[in-house]
């Protein structure tokens, strides 16, 4: 007789900006943004994938990017807000723009989920995140090989993307000489191996 194990039920959850209008300025506009943002994603938990949808929005100043998104990517790489996946859609030239120019400013990457591109300070970061994509599920010293790189520039990178809720990773099967080691996908829900 076989045991079922129990599902993980996966979450997605879309945050709408347009909610907060289609001209967003200022910097408390951004912050109750955020902290609308915040309390649905801890309401939802766990979330698998975490879609933030610009879609409608004409329009955001430079400071209502900076507190409401770069503030938000600050929390989620420090695991003060927890999804396993993070992408932006719905973004058009002007709005792309001011996305980039925010996270470029803090040093931080996000997904575009439309064109599966990085924004943000991704210059060193994109071939490793389109090698991730190519590859699927793997390990580090996989992407380290793929790449021509060493193990720990291949660690330092997926630390970036994983903070950035790019990749998902967990824990593996532990290497028979001892440590951690974890297995890394593109965060997204669904058959579970990714590929958004």
């Amino acid at each position: 007789m076989n045991e079922m194990k129990p599902q993980k039920r996966e979450t997605l959850l879309t945050y709408p900006v347009k909610e907060h209008g289609t001209f967003l300025a200022t910097r408390v506009k951004g912050a109750d943004a955020r902290r609308a943002l915040e309390e649905q994603l801890t309401a939802a938990a766990p979330v698998a994938l975490l879609t933030i949808d610009f879609g409608g929005v004409e329009a955001m100043t430079n400071s209502f990017v900076d507190e409401f998104l770069g503030k938000f990517y600050l929390l989620l790489a420090a695991g003060d807000v927890s999804a396993d996946g993070v992408r932006l859609v719905g973004l058009d030239e002007e709005t792309r723009e001011g996305v980039t120019v925010c996270l470029e400013r803090r040093k931080q990457v996000a997904v575009d989920g439309d064109t599966h591109e990085l924004l943000g300070d991704a210059s060193i970061l994109a071939g490793t995140y389109e090698e991730a994509r190519r590859l699927g599920d793997f390990r580090a010293a996989e992407l380290a090989e793929a790449l021509g790189i060493s193990l720990p520039n291949a660690n330092n990178r997926l630390k970036r993307l994983v903070e950035a809720g790019a990749l998902y990773r967990e824990r593996s099967a532990g290497p028979e000489r001892g440590g951690k080691e974890f297995t890394y996908r593109l965060a997204t829900a669904g058959d579970g191996r990714g590929g958004m």
